[in-house]
């Protein structure tokens, strides 16, 4: 089967914003700007695993995953932080507003806290070329944020993951912060082909062993291999990478939160495993007051409420519970999420999350002993999406974040002077 190299638009952009954890505490406290900076889980309950580690960091030979003793005796000097999700996913929110400025909302696609694909194919006429646009919203994450971001441009969705981890310093091999590559469709011999098949988006560590026990070590190989031979082995996940490696992407992009079959949902995909309880519930709030100001757009209530969660072997366990009485109550989902997460293994890895309210039901008054307090509750909600609709989502937080982000932006400003 031969590659597909005719020249073709290139209007995908994956952005990837660079050792985000750690960026994120650099992006709100300027005193640990270009410092070593580690987050990781508490050492007593977590092992000490270290979720990020910053730019000079890794420089020192530090990698996600590794213990913290281990990350510690190679770079002693390390400022070790817990993590804040609160902060990230509130960050990751305005990242992804910024893109917005240049697309609508049906071609951006939020992968995770700190990936999201965008297609630019509809805004030539208003802000130039997709490379134009993509390194304008570069300039303005950083500008705005603090955060750096690696971009990757292509012409389809595997090639702009692929361009947005191109960039890496030749001698160790870091991904180069703040990097821009384009890969065009007659780069793929020169470019593409010689990486190694687990650099490809897709391919894991044990899929990679797989594929070299075939004698399939780089890209290459693999888009010249027998597609059969790796359809036989793999199935259509054999097909499907065989394509890829050829330059064929079909995938478009596609908003992940939208309402689908009469159901509202949005899921969130971690950059690291998380274990402790204490951060599940805070990405579990983020995720609930998504979903309930959806419900509450629609006009709807919801009875039944999934909890999703995927481990790090990408199976996906759901709970479900159905309501005495729906809901559109942003405090509900989270709570009967809450409660729907208590059947999940305890300290079991968790690499997703998603709720998912589903049997909406519209043009009904939620009734219930104790209307008045659901009422007050109700009308809450909806005040605050009305505000949040006028000002923008991070205007108005909830009562568990014990600092706003808008006052640590401030801060950061501030210092800055």
């Amino acid at each position: 089967m031969s590659a597909d190299s005719s020249p073709q638009p290139l209007d995908i952009v994956l952005f990837d914003a660079n050792s985000y954890f750690a960026s994120c505490h650099q992006a709100v406290d300027p005193e640990l700007l270009g410092k070593p900076l580690l987050v990781a889980g508490d050492p007593k309950n977590r092992t000490g695993i270290i979720l990020t580690a910053s730019y000079e960091a890794r420089l020192y030979g530090v990698k996600t995953a590794m213990p913290l003793f281990q990350a510690k005796k190679l770079c002693p000097e390390a400022i070790v932080l817990s993590p804040d999700f609160r902060l990230y996913l509130e960050l990751s929110e305005k990242m992804w507003q910024i893109v917005g400025r240049y697309t609508d909302d049906d071609h951006i696609e939020v992968v995770s806290v700190d990936e999201c694909f965008a297609d630019f194919r509809g805004s030539h006429l208003l802000f130039g070329s997709t490379e134009e646009i993509a390194r304008r919203i570069q300039k303005e994450i950083f500008e705005e944020l603090g955060l750096g971001v690696s971009v990757g441009v292509s012409y389809c969705k595997v090639f702009a993951k692929l361009a947005s981890d191109y960039r890496r310093d030749a001698k160790t091999r870091i991904k180069i912060p703040r990097s821009f590559t384009v890969l065009a469709s007659p780069d793929l011999q020169t470019k593409v082909w010689p990486m190694r098949v687990g650099e490809m988006s897709g391919i894991g560590a044990q899929t990679e062993k797989q594929l070299e026990a075939m004698g399939i070590r780089t890209l290459g190989d693999l888009a010249q291999a027998s597609g059969d031979a790796l359809q036989k082995r793999f199935g259509i996940y054999g097909k499907k990478i065989h394509a890829w490696a050829n330059g064929r992407d079909e995938r478009t992009v596609t908003p992940v939160d939208q309402v689908k079959d009469h159901s509202i949902g949005r899921s969130l995909t971690l950059p690291q495993d998380i274990t402790d309880s204490e951060q599940v519930a805070e990405v579990l709030l983020s995720l609930a007051d998504s979903v309930g100001r959806k419900v509450r757009q629609e006009k709807a209530r919801t009875q039944t409420i999934t909890l999703s969660i995927k481990d790090p072997e990408f199976k996906t366990r759901t709970y479900s519970t159905t309501l005495f009485e729906p809901t559109e109550l942003t405090d509900v989902i989270y709570q009967e999420s809450l409660k729907l997460f208590e059947k999940w293994p305890k300290g079991k890895p968790i690499r997703l999350l998603g709720i998912t309210a589903s049997r909406l039901q519209k043009g009904m008054e939620q009734l219930c002993l104790f209307q008045e307090d659901v009422q007050e509750a109700t009308e809450l909600d909806r005040t605050v999406d009305e505000i949040r609709n006028k000002y923008g989502a991070e205007i108005l937080m909830r009562g568990t974040q014990l600092l706003s982000l808008s006052r640590r932006l401030s801060q950061r400003e501030t210092k800055n002077k």
